[in-house]
């Protein structure tokens, strides 16, 4: 796995179009990473305002790339 967080966080925000609904496992899919690295690119991302959490689920929580879902609204 050895995939920095900062690095995990730049390619799945390069995957937005292809992935713009998602969640932990979709990432750990993905890239080939640790769940809690996958946890640490959602934390970066909805830090940079690019997610946002769609289900309130504390497990299992899916995702949303904002800006992509914005355009067909």
């Amino acid at each position: 796995m050895g995939v920095t967080r900062a690095s995990a966080t730049d390619r799945f925000a390069r995957k937005l179009l292809e992935v713009p609904y998602f969640t932990a496992n979709d990432i750990v899919r993905e890239l080939d990473v640790s769940r809690g690295t996958a946890y640490n690119a959602i934390e970066n991302l909805e830090d940079a305002g690019l997610i946002e959490g769609v289900t309130g689920a504390e497990w299992g929580q899916e995702y949303k790339a904002v800006e992509v879902f914005d355009v067909f609204e």
